[in-house]
């Protein structure tokens, strides 16, 4: 089976990079109480800084903790038959395009990462969300790889009369 994979190392230093924020954000409540010398307008902004900066860094915390410490660190596990992300599988002949799309916000500012979403014969679609652990280069790769895969094993043979 061939995997298209992740640099570990890379979703580590990004959680590092996430953490560093949370902690941030967790000084800047903290010093609303031990700084005795706090103006209002700090007050307001401190208290800002932290709603929006625990949810979204957070968050993101988690993905990459999550990539970090799974056992194989591969996005995608596939052969000639299926494609799979570790939950779910996939038969290339159920695929019908695969589609990247990028980052975006959601409601309550919480993030919504890049990822691939592939669409299906019975009009649902399948998303993989890829958390930032690949570069720009090795997301075109992947996409490129992806969709040469569907074009070999995902269109239905014609036959010829």
């Amino acid at each position: 089976m061939d995997k298209i994979t992740y640099r570990r190392s890379l979703a580590f230093w990004k959680a590092m990079g996430s953490l560093m924020f949370v902690l941030i954000c967790l000084f800047l409540l903290l010093l609303i109480f031990i700084d005795e010398d706090i103006t209002a307008l700090q007050i307001f902004f401190f208290i800002t800084s932290a709603i929006i900066g625990i949810p979204f860094f957070g968050g993101y915390l988690v993905a990459c903790l999550k990539r970090t410490l799974r056992k194989d660190n591969y996005l995608f596990i596939f052969d000639e038959h299926s494609i799979s992300d570790g939950t779910r599988t996939v038969p290339w002949s159920a695929i019908t395009k695969v589609e990247f799309e990028g980052a975006s916000i959601r409601k309550w500012l919480r993030p919504r990462f890049p990822g691939f979403i592939f669409y299906l014969h019975d009009r649902s679609t399948w998303e993989v969300s890829t958390d930032y652990v690949l570069n720009d280069a090795e997301l075109n790769q992947a996409g490129k790889q992806l969709r040469n895969l569907i074009n070999q094993h995902g269109k239905p043979k014609k036959k010829r009369s």
